[in-house]
């Protein structure tokens, strides 16, 4: 894939918390949200591409989930709101690449991904699409990596889009471990699904995740193999609208970042061996047999009278300890001094 291979690609997960209720407003507020994820270094900014009449049926009502969250409007209504004019897309994908930050938008009908596939490289699914014939054929078609989510999703539901995206061309792909709850509480993240996505369909997998921890998930996330993080942010969780409330603040997003990249690091390549850090201690500090009392040429070499297992400091290191019965009793080749290590060349 063209990402997730060097690193995990972090997504700055804006959505829809750009609207703020005028043109002029919302782009300010758009413009605001990617210069927060840039100076996060996230990788990619991600807007949302709707429009209600392509989302629910026209007599969907209101959610449950938004109405705990104080939203009474009918869903058409709440999604009229928040739908990003189709100007709006070029502008802030302008704006992206003048920033060095990747532009990304997930589309939610055939004419959003029309209005979408010329600003992006990278497309996404969101994980109540996952069964969208239509949007999966596309975004295959497009010839450009895809990550999925595929939260309240079973295996099945998964097989499927799979099935369906490499059936009409579609190659590079990730899959997402989502939790479609907002907040997802901790007891619901179910990150052990991450490295089964991988084994299982052979892609990279990685999490969406909206828990409101900024760090606890992404950094599990990539320690079991996660390649690509997305997550919520806001200027203000105190600002109207249902993703504010869980998603992360500036310094929050800046965080989580960082712990990814640092868990990366720790993480390593997998290879044990004698790392750069430890080459002063692995000299200094790893016992060998040395010398514990001058030794003559010829003189027998008797473990705890002129030989012992000790730490060389800064001293020679002699031979690993496993060869203690070969030289005991054995004559000094050569008058060995006080510490100096004892080497397999060092006795007859």
């Amino acid at each position: 894939m063209s990402f997730g291979k060097d690193r995990v690609f972090i997504i700055a997960e804006a959505g829809s918390n750009w609207r703020m209720g005028t043109p002029k407003r919302d782009m300010a507020m758009a413009r605001a949200l990617i210069d927060v994820a840039v100076e996060a270094k996230a990788d990619a900014v991600k807007f949302q591409t709707y429009r209600p009449e392509t989302v629910y049926v026209s007599n969907a009502g209101s959610s449950d989930y938004l109405s705990k969250a104080g939203i009474k409007e009918d869903i058409a209504e709440i999604f009229s709101d928040l739908a990003m004019p189709y100007e709006m897309i070029g502008e802030l994908a302008a704006y992206c690449g003048k920033n060095g930050i990747q532009f990304m938008s997930t589309p939610f009908s055939a004419a959003d991904f029309a209005a979408v596939d010329p600003f992006v490289t990278v497309h996404k699914i969101a994980s109540y699409e996952i069964s969208h014939l239509r949007l999966i054929e596309l975004a295959a078609r497009s010839g450009k990596p895809l990550i999925m989510s595929t939260g309240a999703s079973v295996e099945d539901d998964i097989d499927w889009a799979i099935q369906t995206f490499r059936a009409n061309g579609g190659t590079e792909l990730a899959l997402l471990q989502c939790t479609a709850s907002y907040p997802a509480p901790m007891d619901s993240l179910n990150l052990r699904v991450i490295p089964w996505l991988a084994q299982r369909y052979g892609v990279f997998s990685g999490l969406s995740d909206h828990s409101r921890d900024p760090t606890i998930g992404p950094v599990a996330a990539v320690a079991l193999g996660a390649r690509v993080i997305e997550k919520h942010y806001t200027l203000d969780n105190r600002l109207p609208g249902a993703d504010h409330p869980f998603a992360l603040l500036p310094a929050e997003l800046s965080e989580m970042v960082r712990v990814i990249r640092a868990t990366e690091m720790a993480l390593g390549d997998g290879i044990k061996g004698v790392l750069p850090a430890e080459d002063e201690l692995h000299l200094y500090a790893r016992r060998g047999v040395q010398a514990v009392a001058p030794i003559a040429k010829g003189e027998l070499l008797r473990e705890g009278i002129n030989i012992d297992i000790l730490r060389p400091g800064r001293q020679r290191r002699g031979a690993h300890p496993r060869h203690l019965p070969a030289m005991e009793g054995r004559a000094a080749t050569r008058d060995i001094a006080l510490g100096d290590g004892v080497m397999v060349e060092d006795w007859s």
